[in-house]
C-alpha cells in the first residue's frame, strides 16, 4: 500500500555532454584539488519530457576532488530545448570510485561501491518547460573516458527522473 510518504519518480530525460577541455590545479586549503572540465560540441538532451542539447561550450563543470576520493560536482551549462527555449541547469552532485570503509586494509577489496548521483536545479521560461521550475529531479551518471583508436569521445551519460 502506498501512502504520501512514499518517493514516486519517472523518466523525465537524458543528457550526454561530450567534454572539452579538462584542467586540475592544486592542491588547495585542506588538500582538495580543483578542477575544469568544459562542455564540448554535439552534446544532447533525449527523452520522455524534454528533448534538444545542450549549447556548444555553454559552461562547465568546476568539480572538487577531495583528499578523501570523493568528487564534488558544481556544473552550469544551457540547454536549448527542440523548440528553441533556452534552459539553464546547475548540477550539484557526488562521484567517487570503489572506497575502503574506515579501519579497511589496502590488501582488502573496497566494501564502499562506485557513485555517481546530482541533483540539478533549472531556470526556464514559463511555458512547456515550466514544470522543470517546480519539480524535484534527481539524476545518475556515468562518465565514458575516450577511447584511443576510436571516434568515441570523452563524455558523460545522465539519467534524470522528475519526482512526483
Amino acid at each position: 500500500m502506498s501512502g504520501p510518504l512514499d518517493l514516486k519518480y519517472e523518466h523525465a530525460f537524458d543528457i550526454r555532454i561530450n567534454f572539452d577541455k579538462r584542467w586540475m590545479f592544486g592542491p588547495v586549503s585542506g588538500g582538495s584539488m580543483h578542477g575544469y572540465t568544459s562542455v564540448g560540441v554535439g552534446s544532447t538532451v533525449t527523452g520522455p519530457r524534454l528533448n534538444g542539447k545542450l549549447e556548444d561550450y555553454s559552461g562547465a563543470d568546476w568539480p572538487v576532488v577531495r583528499p578523501d576520493g570523493v568528487v564534488e560536482l558544481n556544473a552550469h551549462y544551457m540547454i536549448v530545448a527542440d523548440d528553441g527555449t533556452q534552459i539553464y541547469i546547475r548540477n550539484l552532485g557526488y562521484v567517487h570510485g570503489p572506497l575502503r570503509a574506515p579501519g579497511q586494509g589496502a590488501d582488502e577489496a573496497p566494501s564502499i561501491p562506485s557513485y555517481f548521483r546530482c541533483t540539478p536545479y533549472f531556470r526556464a521560461p514559463e511555458g512547456p518547460h515550466g514544470w522543470l521550475n517546480r519539480t524535484v529531479v534527481v539524476g545518475v551518471g556515468q562518465r565514458v573516458p575516450a577511447t584511443p583508436g576510436t571516434d568515441e569521445q570523452d563524455h558523460s551519460l545522465f539519467r534524470y527522473y522528475a519526482v512526483i
